[in-house]
């Protein structure tokens, strides 16, 4: 009876225990791993000993353990799993490529990168080693990241090992732009249409630096192309825009204005979509609505350097229009936010007041070519090599008041400019230009005006030698034969 009594108790116990005694599955243990938290994390511990029992000699079992400890960056944990899947089997990727990622985590690429060529060196069939090893030594060397892809093609038939070469390469040019030329050659291997089944970022870049290589016509193709299946695709509305404003297709161009801005999922507008919005709008010259987009680019500007940039794009595009009171406005604004301002640009301040000065007449006009001029002497004082440049449009400026040159106003200029010319030689095609101008004036003024003959021959003399088939020179010394 007693017998009988124990077994019956001994096999209830079995009934009972049993479902305590099941084996742990590492699907089980992963689960608990990336819910764990500070109160069960015993449990846990415990969960996950017990699976790794069951799978010890299975490195790629073991390995998601230490990967779910990553997932929770728990690299304590996760190393030592990547030991274990290492330890189960010393040919399997799977251990070293854990490591790998643990270092990367860690912000060890160095180490990172050795991991994954153990990855490589004891498990040569497996494409993921491959891909983690190019990923992480980009950074150091593009070039032998993409030929450690090459190996790819093998391993891997299915792998595009050319667009993520271009990635690699996309991802270098934006802090060395000397790999701009070889993200494109990559890209340019693969066709359009079988980029519709990568990763959407390929395309992407591929536009982007197409864009920046100055391929504009590649580049809006490939961007039309991503607009078939995503027409509302914000990136690739604007690179039509863009790319159709530096093919001057204003048209075209005008026309993505309103479909970047009003056609556009989850846009987020920028400086330089105003800017080319502007341009595009310009280009067809309707400088009013170009005017409207660059008002909004200086709005957005966030410094001096990219206000007082649009300032000057304002100002020429009020001249353009042919509201020179505005142009003037703006580029007094913009002069006083550019610190670096040099002679060109005072030059360019110059020339508002002297197309200003042949609209205005009587004091008015005089006192615009007085401007002008105390510009030009300004400019003189601050950039003595332009001495040359601003006594030559100093001369052309006050003929303004001076159309037929009885008074001579413009000889003083010209007079400076001949003795520094000669002095320094004539050394350039604008230096020859200039000095003929002030020989032909000075000599006419002279001969003309002044009723000095000889004063003007000598003068005529040098322009003859300059100029051999020069027709008021040969005119005028012919006068002298007689």
């Amino acid at each position: 009876m007693k017998t009988i009594k124990y077994f019956l108790i001994g096999a209830l116990m079995t009934v009972i225990s049993a479902p305590a005694m099941a084996q742990v599955s590492v699907s089980d243990a992963v689960k608990a791993i990336k819910s764990s938290n500070a109160s069960n994390a015993k449990e846990t511990e415990k969960l996950v000993k017990q699976a790794y029992k069951t799978v010890k000699k299975d490195a790629a079992e073991v390995a998601k353990l230490g990967r779910a400890y990553l997932d929770v960056k728990d690299t304590l944990n996760a190393r030592v799993y990547a030991e274990l899947a290492i330890k189960a089997n010393k040919k399997s990727a799977l251990g070293y490529i854990l490591r790998g990622d643990i270092e990367v985590l860690n912000d060890n690429p160095g180490d990172a990168a050795s991991w994954y060529q153990n990855a490589i060196y004891f498990d040569p069939q497996n494409p993921e080693a491959y891909k983690k090893y190019a990923f992480i030594y980009r950074g150091r060397d593009p070039k032998q990241a993409v030929q450690t892809l090459e190996q790819l093609r093998t391993v891997d038939p299915t792998y595009p090992v050319d667009a993520e070469a271009g990635h690699i390469y996309y991802l270098s040019a934006t802090k060395n732009a000397a790999y701009m030329p070889l993200a494109l050659e990559c890209f340019q291997k693969v066709q359009l249409p079988d980029y519709d089944r990568l990763g959407s970022y390929y395309m992407t870049e591929y536009a982007l630096v197409a864009f920046a290589s100055q391929k504009n016509d590649l580049s809006r193709q490939i961007a039309e192309h991503g607009l078939k299946s995503n027409p509302r695709n914000a990136g690739y509305n604007r690179l039509v825009l863009y790319n159709s404003v530096e093919l001057k297709d204003f048209d075209k161009a005008v026309s993505y204005v309103d479909r970047l801005f009003n056609q556009s999922d989850s846009l987020e507008i920028s400086a330089n979509d105003y800017k080319f919005a502007g341009l595009a709008y310009a280009g067809q010259k309707n400088f009013d609505e170009a005017l409207k987009y660059y008002t909004k680019q200086l709005e957005v500007s966030d410094d001096n350097s990219s206000k007082a940039a649009v300032l000057k794009v304002l100002s020429d595009t009020y001249k353009a229009k042919g509201d020179l009171d505005n142009s003037l406005a703006k580029y007094e604004e913009y002069l006083k936010l550019n610190t670096s301002a040099n002679a060109n640009d005072y030059a360019g301040l110059a020339n508002i007041y002297r197309n200003m000065a042949a609209e205005k007449s009587g004091e008015e006009q005089k006192a615009t070519v007085d401007k002008a001029l105390s510009i030009y002497k300004d400019m003189i004082e601050k950039f003595p090599t332009s001495a040359d440049y601003s006594n030559f449009m100093s001369a052309r400026t006050i003929q303004i008041l001076d159309p037929d040159q009885k008074q001579g106003l413009a000889r003083p200029y010209y007079d400076a400019l001949i003795t520094s010319i000669e002095a320094a030689g004539i050394k350039s095609d604008a230096d020859k230009t200039r000095i003929k101008e002030a020989y032909t004036y000075v000599g006419i003024y002279l001969f003309k005006f002044a009723d000095d003959m000889e004063g003007a021959k000598p003068y005529f003399d040098k322009l003859i030698q300059l100029d051999p088939e020069n027709a008021i020179a040969k005119q005028v010394l012919q006068a002298y034969e007689k």
